[in-house]
């Protein structure tokens, strides 16, 4: 659990009082209605939770000035952001907590979508009511935590590339430390007048929208068992088992220590894995034998291995990452908005092509070739 060094806000018109249960007491927070909301508030506040739908709310609704009435929890983060300069307020971050984020979200499922659902509305990030408590406390704490460790005022240009690798943690002493500052640079982290407008916030947006729900520089547990050619399911049930510990202490080396950690799972170090990898293959890193050997005889001889030549991670009919794997040659690139351009190629099976939610997302070329 997250030990959070900054006070989370909870605005709700009817049951804020659920949220701070769930939180409990490892994370100091604060439940106002919207109307009762103080300048106090939001000077201590590290992460302010909105309810999305504001209905009980008496002393809005007798307002005459449209411009008084923000009519749901987006057009009242809008307007709590507009003050935080007059008050001169350390960095804040801004989310929703709402059981209607399917509204959000085109009628389909938010689960996984997340961070889309949150660029689209120019927030860090929107939480589901009624998420399982464990993972929602964590995630909160996690977030507050990695605004707490952001400077008051941001450093100066030179200074920049500085503080973001130290906000990341990349290992100081590691060989392959330079492979991962080339790879962050290629992910294109925000540059200095972004981030001076958003008080380093610019920077964890950038982790929450691009970066931790895609394949980049960090990899989470279902790319990683794709890369070391292991079925996903068969990953994950080991490191919930007895011997997950046995598995996280070999690749602790490269396991994330940055803001965000505990965020929404573990993740590791590309360039990390991929010199370990290298290094104890002998350098026949993508040598089907020489990796399940490695596996064997350092993880777990339990791991089921996939049969396919070259297995890629495949997206399901929502465009979410799924724990089915399919080979290269049988897959077919789309380009799904927001997919970054850093990131992985972004794939589904061949027989999904003719699916109406994907037709539109294949590029020409692909066509073409197929």
């Amino acid at each position: 659990m997250s030990s959070t060094k900054g006070v989370v806000l909870i605005i709700d018109d009817r049951n804020g009082g659920a949220t701070k249960r769930l939180l409990n007491d490892s994370i100091p927070s604060i439940v106002r209605h919207p109307n009762d909301v103080t300048s106090s508030d939001l000077t201590r506040a590290k992460l302010v939770l909105v309810d999305y739908k504001l209905d009980d709310w008496p002393e809005r609704n007798k307002q005459q000035t449209p411009s008084l009435k923000p009519q749901n929890g987006i057009a009242l983060i809008s307007v709590l952001r507009s003050n935080l300069s007059s008050l001169k307020a350390h960095p804040t971050a801004f989310a929703l907590n709402s059981g209607v984020l399917k509204e959000l979200s085109g009628g389909v499922d938010s689960a996984g979508r997340e961070h889309a659902i949150a660029k689209s509305i120019d927030l860090e990030w929107v939480f589901a009511k009624g998420s399982k408590g464990d993972d929602f406390a964590t995630a909160v704490g996690s977030l507050a935590d990695a605004v707490a460790a952001l400077p008051s005022k941001w450093p100066a240009s030179s200074k920049t590339k500085e503080r973001i690798l130290s906000l990341l943690g990349v290992p100081s002493k590691a060989r392959w430390r330079q492979s991962a500052i080339e790879a962050i640079d290629h992910s294109n982290p925000p540059h200095e007048i972004l981030i001076q407008n958003g008080t380093g916030i610019a920077v964890l947006r950038w982790l929450l929208h691009a970066v931790l729900p895609f394949p980049t520089f960090l990899l989470n547990e279902r790319y990683l068992a794709a890369r070391l050619r292991v079925e996903p399911n068969s990953f994950s049930e080991l490191l919930k088992s007895k011997e997950g510990s046995k598995v996280r202490r070999v690749l602790s080396s490269f396991e994330y220590r940055g803001v965000l950690r505990e965020f929404s799972g573990v993740r590791w170090w590309r360039a990390g894995i991929e010199y370990w990898i290298w290094e104890h293959t002998h350098g026949r890193a993508f040598d089907q034998n020489a990796v399940e050997r490695l596996v064997h005889s350092t993880l777990s001889k339990k791991l089921k291995f996939t049969r396919l030549p070259n297995p890629v991670v495949s997206l399901d009919e929502q465009l979410r990452p799924s724990d089915r794997l399919v080979d290269l040659k049988a897959a077919v690139e789309i380009r799904p908005d927001g997919w970054p351009s850093f990131a992985d190629g972004a794939w589904i099976s061949r027989d999904l092509i003719a699916d109406p939610a994907f037709v539109a997302l294949v590029p020409q070329t692909e066509k073409n070739r197929l």
